[in-house]
């Protein structure tokens, strides 16, 4: 058994239980009603969003200041992302590079048990 429901599925069964609770009471209210045929209109128009892959929507309602905003970020980001990597290659990769090189000893220990 499949958890995923259609959107289809999900709003055939909002219709049918708005309809049943619609119908249930011997004293209907019509501003009931009402509101619950415009929940059923708003989830049904959410679930058939919710189908649309997210890609889909967001390139869609793009227009030409989102895409000039989104290029200015993206560089923005790409600039920032190659400082902080060239600050830290510059302040802790290469000194302590050259600490481990320097700070490395060729000198042989000598005991007097191993003489």
């Amino acid at each position: 058994m499949s958890h995923k429901m259609s959107a289809e599925t999900v709003a055939a069964a909002v219709t049918a239980a708005t309809t049943a609770l619609a119908d249930s009471g011997p004293n209907e209210n019509t501003q009931v009603a009402a509101s619950t045929n415009s929940a059923e209109e708003a989830l049904a128009k959410l679930l058939t969003q919710a189908a649309i892959p997210l890609e889909n929507r967001l390139a869609t309602s793009r227009g030409l200041l989102g895409w000039m905003l989104y290029f200015i970020a993206s560089v923005i980001l790409f600039v920032t992302r190659i400082f902080f990597w060239t600050l830290s290659l510059a302040t802790i990769t290469i000194p302590t590079l050259i600490f481990k090189i320097l700070s490395f000893s060729l000198t042989l220990t000598l005991n007097f048990s191993s003489l």
